[in-house]
């Protein structure tokens, strides 16, 4: 899925981030707070974030051994897991 680049000042994603309460799913301000929904972000980013994100599946019997191998690698892991493991790899070549 392409995200396209958001132009909003990094204090503002910073303060968005801290008053995003994760495992209610909602958006706490000083105003109160609201309900962040899949639907929600989608219009935001101008994305599509609802539906079959993915129509096209990955048939894993048709991959070739180097294919599976990526695969696994990436298999369960979330958005964080890897841009931390990315960040890794760079610090190290830049060693």
């Amino acid at each position: 899925m392409h995200i396209p680049p958001l132009r909003v000042h990094h204090q503002v994603l910073r303060e968005l981030a801290n008053n995003f309460k994760l495992g209610k799913n909602r958006l706490e301000t000083r105003y109160g707070f609201f309900k962040i929904t899949p639907r929600k972000i989608g219009h935001a980013l101008g994305i599509n974030a609802i539906g079959d994100l993915f129509p096209q599946k990955v048939d894993y019997k048709k991959l070739s051994e180097d294919d599976k191998v990526i695969f696994r690698r990436f298999q369960g892991k979330t958005l964080k897991s890897l841009t931390d493991e990315m960040m890794a790899l760079v610090t190290k070549r830049n060693a």
